[in-house]
């Protein structure tokens, strides 16, 4: 299709504003991305013509249908698509013995809402044996189907994006505003722009049909692994249920990555991971690259505690036309979206990690980057804000670029508490520890958070536009809601 005009927002056109209107310059942009440091406008310019020839779009997509979110919030539809074009396509490839699969199909289905101000975003993972209601829809050979009951992934390989677009606000009650879609080519190009992601198994993971495996405990992905590791759905006690808390793991450990890792202020770093995003994504005609840019402004200041996990609930298991699907919890899963549609948060006072005060912190510091003095500066300051510092600052290995707060699953209260000060500390819960909590300083410490008080320390921001949470929504087989900012293990 063609690509539309290229419209560049005022503050990056480097003709200038137009008449009338205030310049602002790079520096909002540069406040997300800072290329301002590295590139002058003509070539920021060249920069941002390449992202948008990337990005491909669809028409039609987004149609009337349900309950628009009001007051600036916005529901987004995040979409891996499993998409299988012939031979010559290497996800196309089916195991030894096994038949080829071909066709389009929607693998991943998440709900994206961002709340008012976009200072709180919750990911919605709908499963995708749901049994729900398909809309009627017209097929590519004029054929018009009535409504009827399937998989929610049918909807995508019947009538592609724009059905499952209408399924889904079917289902919710929601009106989808934009429409984002991954393949699985473009997921391997994303994490390894991002130079890999940790995430850790509570058990072993072996599978002939993704390739994947992994002992138990802490591993490094890269693309090929990271795609496996999401992917698999057999062998896992709850099928496609486990896999959904796997893509939850990876997403979280890809956010932290991403704050963790200084990939929004590092133009070289900044620069792959968009190329990689932008050639691998299509997006609603409707989405402009000018959008996706005040969209980055606009969520700049969201930390991985106010980025909230969870998944529709399920009540259990049953069988429909012969296949195995999941049953919706249409109570829970109802209580769920008219909680979105008031934008209020879905994450209950009792998941909200608690906090301790500081000096019932005990903490010993550890310089695992390797540069001179790191642990003597931080110990140093975490003792001025007031926590228990143990021990004499000492070293641990070298060249990690990672900082990681090591604890026993008893001090999880306290190890909250010391990574509300360290932003994008990875949390380890590690049970050889008993009592106290080991820092593990990576090369991206600068010091501590000067905006959280003893009184706050640790407590998840739920933005400004909720009137509270809405009471824990997971159900039966699926659990309630987390924040990104956790590492844990899953199956």
């Amino acid at each position: 299709m063609t690509t539309p005009p290229l419209t560049l927002p005022p503050e990056l056109d480097p003709r200038g504003p137009a008449p009338g209107t205030e310049r602002r310059g790079l520096r909002r942009f540069a406040a997300v991305v800072a290329v301002g440091i590295l590139l002058t406008s003509g070539l920021l310019y060249g920069r941002y013509v390449h992202y948008n020839g990337n990005l491909n779009r669809a028409t039609g997509v987004i149609t009337p249908g349900g309950t628009k979110a009001t007051g600036g919030a916005e529901n987004v539809l995040l979409v891996g698509s499993d998409t299988r074009t012939g031979a010559g396509d290497q996800f196309a490839q089916a195991p030894k013995g096994q038949t080829q699969v071909l066709g389009q199909r929607s693998d991943t289905v998440i709900l994206a809402h961002l709340a008012k101000g976009h200072g709180r975003a919750t990911l919605v993972s709908l499963p995708r044996d749901s049994w729900v209601t398909i809309p009627a829809y017209t097929d590519a050979n004029g054929v018009l189907h009535p409504a009827h009951q399937d998989k929610l992934n049918a909807a995508f390989a019947l009538g592609g994006a724009a059905l499952l677009v209408k399924t889904v606000q079917e289902l919710t009650g929601l009106h989808i505003d934009h429409y984002v879609e991954i393949d699985f080519a473009g997921f391997q190009r994303m994490v390894d722009a991002l130079g890999g992601v940790d995430v850790c198994l509570s058990r072993p993971a072996h599978d002939v049909n993704t390739g994947i495996n992994l002992s138990a405990g802490w591993h490094h992905l890269n693309g090929a692994q990271a795609l496996a590791f999401v992917r698999q759905r057999y062998g896992l006690p709850l099928g496609d249920l486990d896999r959904i808390k796997r893509q939850q793991q990876f997403l979280a450990a890809m956010m932290r990555k991403v704050e963790s890792a200084g990939t929004l202020t590092n133009p070289l770093k900044l620069n792959a991971f968009l190329d990689a995003f932008t050639k691998s994504v299509t997006v609603d005609a409707g989405m402009s690259t000018a959008d996706m840019e005040k969209l980055a402004v606009s969520l700049r200041g969201l930390s991985t505690g106010n980025v909230v996990l969870t998944t529709m609930p399920i009540a259990g298991f049953g069988t429909r036309n012969g296949e195995s699907v999941d049953i919706v919890d249409t109570a829970k899963a109802q209580q769920l979206f008219a909680a979105l549609a008031a934008d209020q948060s879905v994450l209950s006072p009792s998941a909200q990690p608690s906090t301790l005060p500081r000096s019932q912190v005990h903490v010993r510091v550890f310089n695992a980057a390797g540069i001179n003095g790191l642990a003597a500066r931080a110990s140093a300051e975490l003792a001025q804000a007031g926590f228990d510092v143990i021990g004499t600052p000492a070293n641990r290995g070298s060249g990690a670029t990672t900082t990681v707060i090591e604890y026993p699953p008893a001090e999880a209260a306290a190890a909250h508490t010391l990574a509300a000060v360290i932003p994008g500390a990875v949390l380890r819960p590690n049970d050889q520890l008993s009592g106290e909590i080991d820092l593990l300083l990576g090369s991206d410490y600068h010091g501590l958070a000067t905006s959280s008080s003893p009184s706050t320390t640790g407590t998840p921001n739920r933005g400004s536009g909720g009137s509270g949470a809405a009471g824990s929504t997971g159900g039966g087989l699926t659990g309630s809601a987390t924040t990104a900012a956790t590492a844990s293990c899953t199956a």
